[in-house]
């Protein structure tokens, strides 16, 4: 740099300051300051053990470390209405500082421009900072179940779980039985994919129609190596790789307008896996924030973690979001008036009812401060996740904190099945 250069330089950071802005270089040093030291909370509204779930906690560390001031991240699970609790609440009660982010349903943001009851935000004023993955979601089906394939699908009544009315897998379930003409029978409210999944396992269900490829890959993959699983239909506007053989949604659409229908309800996949941050944070720490996670979907250490977990890495900025909500929030009345009525569920639907199973053996090993526990049921090693809040552990009949559980102590776990988080642990010493 030139003696002139560092003059000019010099006389424009006075200028600014005599002026009363803050210079480029203090404006990143003052984000890094407010960082610095403190603790954000990624909120998830889905349960754990699903896809969102396990991109996010894949996620937090990797891109704590991309933040100026790199503070710590950690990870919660607010959930409630396929997300709407939590976006409700991150737009209108979350602190503003750039301190709590959150991940909601890629559907969300269009609930209320398709019919949706509950949401009380408006999705243009989020602060968007980009989606991990642009979703293909499928259709899929267990060995045992009457439809193997998309055309018997149209002809053998079908059950299908869905997480309730604003999830994917309640949306495009109704909406290829109203618009196709598939014959399927809802079983709706399961809190999350995987309680949907274990419905799945114990013939409750038939299959799903809305999980995303991602996640059945990550949750049952052994399950698709062994055919135990059918895949009968692509749900995006384009197809995944992986499933030439498969038939997309498009391949059926009859005429434009059933066309454009589709491509307003399933826009939100290019959003697959989106997270945002309230309405009124600070600019600056915006933009720090979306620059973080571009840089952490890049950096090596997260690639390699992503690759070793089996999730798929195909991010969208927020900006990007942010333009897409955008449009498709000015779709023609006419197409929503349309699509909004192929989404509605014709007559009453059957409520899920969650199985707690009880399994009780010995604790063989812990894990993350007592986060994990594995026990010894029937020569079989299954675990539980175990929740600082919403798990009640007892240890001798009286209740105490997870990092109490010992090996060698006898559990029993009242829980949806293994790998899922329990109700409650009781355990003798």
């Amino acid at each position: 740099m030139t003696n002139r250069s560092r003059t000019l330089g010099l006389l424009g950071a006075i200028a600014l300051i005599a002026l009363g802005m803050p210079s480029p270089t203090a404006k990143a040093a003052s984000v890094a300051d407010f960082y610095k030291g403190k603790t954000l909370t990624l909120y998830v509204g889905f349960a754990p053990g699903g896809g969102y779930d396990t991109y996010s906690r894949l996620l937090a560390p990797h891109f704590a470390r991309n933040i100026p001031g790199k503070p710590k991240i950690i990870v919660k699970n607010k959930t409630g209405a396929a997300t709407i609790v939590l976006a409700n609440w991150l737009y209108n009660a979350a602190p503003r500082d750039g301190t709590v982010l959150g991940m909601i349903a890629r559907g969300a943001p269009t609930l209320e421009l398709l019919g949706g009851k509950g949401p009380k935000f408006d999705s243009t004023k989020f602060n968007w900072l980009g989606s991990l993955n642009n979703e293909v979601s499928v259709c899929v089906t267990s060995h045992r179940a009457p439809a193997k394939t998309f055309k018997e699908l149209l002809e053998h009544e079908t059950v299908v779980g869905t997480q309730g009315p604003v999830s994917d897998s309640e949306q495009f379930a109704n909406f290829i039985q109203n618009l196709l003409g598939a014959k399927l029978r809802l079983i709706s409210g399961y809190p999350g994919t995987a309680v949907t999944v274990l419905a799945m396992d114990r013939g409750e269900v038939d299959g799903i129609c809305g999980w995303s490829w991602t996640s059945v890959k990550l949750m049952r993959g052994k399950d698709l190596e062994a055919g135990k699983l059918n895949i009968l239909l692509q749900m995006s506007l384009a197809g995944h790789p992986e499933l030439p053989d498969v038939p997309l949604i498009t391949d059926f659409a009859k005429n434009k307008s059933q066309r454009d229908q589709m491509d307003l309800i399933f826009s939100r996949q290019t959003m697959g896996r989106p997270y945002l941050l309230p309405p009124g944070v600070p600019k600056d720490r915006v933009a720090a924030l979306r620059k973080a996670f571009m840089a952490t979907v890049k950096d090596p250490k997260f690639v390699a973690a992503a690759k070793r977990s089996k999730l798929e890495i195909n991010p969208v900025s927020g900006e990007e979001i942010q333009k897409l909500i955008v449009k498709v929030l000015a779709t023609p009345a006419k197409t929503v008036a349309a699509a909004r009525e192929n989404l509605k569920s014709k007559g009453p639907l059957e409520k899920a009812k969650v199985v707690m199973l009880k399994h009780s053996g010995k604790v063989t090993k812990t894990k993350k401060g007592g986060r994990r526990i594995y026990i010894d049921y029937k020569g079989k090693e299954v675990k539980a996740k175990v929740s600082g809040s919403r798990t009640k552990v007892t240890i001798d009949g009286k209740k105490t904190k997870r990092k109490h559980i010992k090996v060698g102590m006898t559990c029993t776990f009242n829980y949806p099945g293994s790998g899922m988080e329990a109700k409650n642990i009781d355990c003798k010493s």
